[in-house]
Parts: C-alpha cells; sequence; structure tokens
C-alpha cells in the first residue's frame, strides 16, 4: 500500500502494530511517528506509541501520547483498552479502570477486555467486582483459563463451594503445548487443596505445574550466583555518604513474598509518602549507563562496573522517570524485589534515599516463593520453580544482605524480619518511621485501611490487619520441602534439628 501511495498513513500505522506485535519497539514508534506527519486523523497512533514508550521504561513520554490520543476522544475497544493497558503499566490503576470500563461497554463480546476490567477492580481492593467481570469473562470464553484462574485464586473455596471440578476439567482439556496455562491451573488447584485443609495433595498440584515450566525455562543459577557476589564486590568498594537527609524515595527490597508489600502500605499510609510500585526504572537507568551489550538489567558485568559510573547521572534519570509516573512531589517508595541487587548503587546515587529489607525464615521464604505463581516470561523468578534451586537463591540472599549490614552505612540500610513485624508491629513500625525520617502517625498501624490500588500477590493480604498465622507454615510441608531444607540446613541457614 505505501508503495502505492506513500501518504497512506493508516498503512504505517498498521506497520507499527506489526513491529510492536514482534516487540519491535523502536520500529514501531518509527511507523507512529510517520502515521502522525502523514495525517492520520485518529487516537490509534498515540495510544500505540504510548504502549511503545511504556514498553522502553520512558513513562513521561508514554503520559504525554496518552493525552493527546485522550484528545482526539479515542471510542474504539482496541484503543480504549490499550490506553487503559498502559496505564496500569504505569501503576496509574484508578486511572485505567475508568478506560478498562470503557473498553469493556465499547465491545461488550470481547473476554479479554472484561478479564482486564477483572484484573483493575482486583488492584483497586474491589474483589466482588473482579469477580463479576470474570465471570463475564467465563460467559464469553468458557475456556479462557486465567480469568478462571483468577477467579479461584480471590474466592474463599470450602468444602461446599470450591472450583475443583471445573478446573480440574480445564486441566484436562488445556493444550498439551500450554505450559503457561498448566501452571497457572495447578496452581488454582493447589490454592484450593490448601483452603481444604490438604497440603500434600497442594504440594502435589505446584510440583506437578512447576514441572512444566522447568522443561522450557533454562536454568539462571550460574547467572545468579554471579549477581549476588558482584553486589557483595560493589557494596564493599563503594565508599557512601553516611549523615545525608533524610528526605528522598525509600526502597523496599526483599525476596518476593517477604513483606515487601505490607511495608509499602504501612509507609504509604502516612501523610507524606505514596507508593510508586514495582518500579523497573532503577535497573533500566543503569542498564543504560552501562557500556555493556544485551538486554539483561541483572548482568553481574553492570554490576561490576557501577563504581565507575556517573552514579548521580543513574539517580537523576530514575527520579525523572518515577516523577513523570507520579505526577507528585511527594517522598514515594519503591518496592521491587530485584532491586536488592542494586541497593550500594542506589544509595551512591541517591545521597537522601533510605533502603528497608525484608527478611523471612528460610524455609517459610522457599514455601511462600514456590506457593507464589510466575508466568513463564517472569524470567529473573527462574528459581523458583525447583525447590533445590530455591532454596540456593535463598541462601545467597541471606549472604547479600549480611554483606549490606556489615558494609553499608546503618543510617541509610536497615533490615526488617518479617516475624518480628507481625510480632510487634507497633514497636517495628515505630522504628521503620524513624529510620525513614518520619513522624509517627497512627494510619500507619491501620495500614489496611489505605486506599491506594494494590498489583502485587499481596493484593488481598494487605487490605487486612497485619497477622502471623503464616509463621512456620513451613512446618505443614516438611515432608515436600525436604530438598530445601537439607540445602538450607548445610548452608547454615536453618539449625539441625529444625
Amino acid at each position: 500500500m505505501i508503495d502505492n501511495d506513500p501518504g497512506r498513513a493508516d498503512a504505517f500505522y498498521v506497520l507499527g502494530i506489526i513491529a510492536y506485535e514482534h516487540h519491535d519497539f523502536v520500529r514501531a514508534l518509527k511507523m507512529f511517528e510517520a502515521a502522525f506527519q502523514k495525517g492520520h486523523p485518529e487516537p490509534g497512533p498515540h495510544v500505540q506509541a504510548a504502549r511503545c514508550f511504556a514498553q522502553l521504561g520512558r513513562p513521561k513520554q508514554a503520559l504525554a501520547h496518552i493525552g493527546a490520543a485522550i484528545k482526539l476522544n479515542p471510542a474504539d475497544g482496541y484503543s480504549l483498552a490499550s490506553i487503559g493497558a498502559t496505564l496500569s503499566r504505569l501503576d496509574r490503576h484508578e486511572e485505567a479502570l475508568t478506560f478498562h470500563r470503557r473498553a469493556a461497554q465499547a465491545s461488550p463480546n470481547d473476554a479479554l477486555n472484561f478479564f482486564n476490567l477483572g484484573s483493575s477492580l482486583q488492584f483497586v481492593g474491589d474483589f466482588e467486582g473482579a469477580k463479576e467481570a470474570y465471570l463475564s469473562t467465563l460467559q464469553l470464553a468458557p475456556d479462557f483459563t486465567p480469568a478462571r484462574v483468577q477467579l479461584s485464586l480471590i474466592s474463599r473455596q470450602t468444602p461446599e463451594h470450591n472450583d475443583l471440578q471445573h478446573l480440574e476439567d480445564a486441566w484436562q482439556k488445556r493444550p498439551p503445548h500450554d505450559a503457561d496455562g498448566g501452571l497457572q491451573l495447578a496452581h488454582a488447584i493447589a490454592k484450593v487443596h490448601e483452603n481444604l485443609g490438604q497440603p500434600d495433595q497442594s504440594m502435589e498440584w505446584l510440583d506437578r505445574g512447576k514441572a512444566l515450566i522447568r522443561q522450557l525455562v533454562p536454568d539462571r543459577q550460574q547467572q545468579d550466583k554471579a549477581s549476588f557476589e558482584a553486589a557483595k564486590d560493589l557494596a564493599r568498594r563503594l565508599v557512601l555518604q553516611s549523615d545525608t537527609s533524610v528526605d528522598g524515595p525509600i526502597f523496599i527490597v526483599g525476596l518476593p513474598r517477604s513483606g515487601t508489600t505490607l511495608v509499602d502500605r504501612i509507609l504509604s499510609s502516612h501523610s507524606e509518602v505514596i507508593s510508586a510500585g514495582e518500579r523497573t526504572e532503577f535497573g533500566a537507568s543503569l542498564r543504560q549507563a552501562s557500556t555493556i551489550p544485551g538486554q539483561d538489567v541483572l548482568d553481574a558485568r553492570i554490576l561490576s562496573g557501577a563504581a565507575e559510573m556517573d552514579l548521580s547521572a543513574v539517580g537523576t534519570r530514575y527520579l525523572e522517570s518515577v516523577r513523570a509516573i507520579l505526577d507528585s512531589p511527594s517522598r514515594f517508595t519503591d518496592k521491587m524485589p530485584i532491586n536488592v541487587f542494586f541497593v550500594p548503587a542506589i544509595l551512591a546515587a541517591l545521597p537522601t534515599a533510605r533502603v528497608v529489607c525484608l527478611r523471612r525464615h528460610p524455609a517459610d521464604s522457599v514455601l511462600s516463593i514456590y506457593r507464589q505463581l510466575f508466568s513463564a516470561s517472569a524470567g529473573y523468578y527462574r528459581f523458583a520453580y525447583d525447590l533445590e534451586s530455591l532454596a540456593k537463591y535463598v541462601a545467597e540472599f541471606r549472604d547479600l544482605v549480611a554483606t549490606y549490614a556489615e558494609a553499608l552505612p546503618a543510617s541509610r540500610f536497615t533490615v526488617i524480619d518479617y516475624e518480628s513485624l507481625v510480632g510487634n508491629p507497633e514497636l517495628e513500625i515505630r522504628r521503620l518511621l524513624e529510620f525513614s525520617g518520619l513522624a509517627f502517625e497512627p494510619a500507619c498501624l491501620e495500614f489496611q485501611n489505605n486506599p491506594a490500588p494494590v498489583a502485587t500477590a499481596s493484593v488481598a493480604q494487605v487490605r487486612q490487619p497485619i497477622y502471623a498465622t503464616s509463621n512456620g507454615r513451613w512446618k505443614r510441608y516438611q515432608t515436600h520441602l525436604e530438598p530445601a531444607l537439607g540445602i538450607l540446613r548445610d548452608r547454615g541457614m536453618m539449625k539441625s534439628d529444625e
């Protein structure tokens, strides 16, 4: 079409969508820009350009194109859904919800729009609304596995009312090549068995689902080991300021499912703090400052070279990106777990920043991560599909935290044990606030009333008061966990009689 008519704006638009679907976001942007220049009159090119900029870690430009698209009054379901998805990616979940609603209204026969609406409602804490949206998805597409799974995960399963038969039927009918769908179903079935007080069956289903992914996902143990060692070395090499003002961002790091979301909710319940969610911007800014080729932000070579980088420029770039997303001058939290590898660089790049690191009993960490559903595409969580790899990762993490505690300024890096936080919350919350340079506010004790959206696996738990029932949960699964427990004992992470 372009050969016949170089002015065809819609042809450039379609070429841009094709490039986007092939993950060539730079080429896609060029096509969308050509569509603008050729006079494309509709909001579509702006919407899709925003998606590209979000994928490339350029939120300011993404939001500018969303603004331009909104001025053109988007009305089709595809554009509305794309705006909602981009805003969700940028952690603007309440704004995203508006567009997901409009997309479902504009395209009432599109099951994916109702699924996205359900996810958005879940993020903002409207679980009943999310259930209705997932049910609408299944009415339109009965075999839509993600909707079936999410509906089960957010619903309490009882002997009288449970989704076991539906889930097992879906497991039997799933295509053999759909490993990610099988993983999701296995997790949902495991959750039903757990709710029914059947830990053995629960672990058996988790093992069955993880096995599907282990066949496909390449092992990353050597890369992770190198990154842990590079992070330790960086902590010893960098000379960090200790007596700095306490008015910068507060980073919350740790293993997944260790209480990072809980601490994020506590801090963001303070009148002076907002949550930025789980941001990838610091790792991306560090990679951008490096000359190391590739896409992996956890490349040990980048960590090793960080001491020679202009880290203040990395910090400036990070703040510009996050501020563009938040559109607020307030202090903010960033709770991306893998930022634990970047802690020394964070403290050097952002002198007024503070880092809170969550630590949990190693066996409970292994169990809680193994129980967590990570997509097969979540490359940095490859350790989570095998109990022995997981135990080794947990041991390396605890060694890294011990190194940080010794090498980094105590005024800027602190460790909170999950068991202490849930066992004596007021004491630990007061200590957390003091470390963060914040005056005590009672709202921080009532964090479950915080209305802000939550887009992590802890979306339901953090809307409840603190509870300690998950402490020591690993003992219920001890027989199944033995391959991991033996490694933890050998590494000195657990007592020999545990």
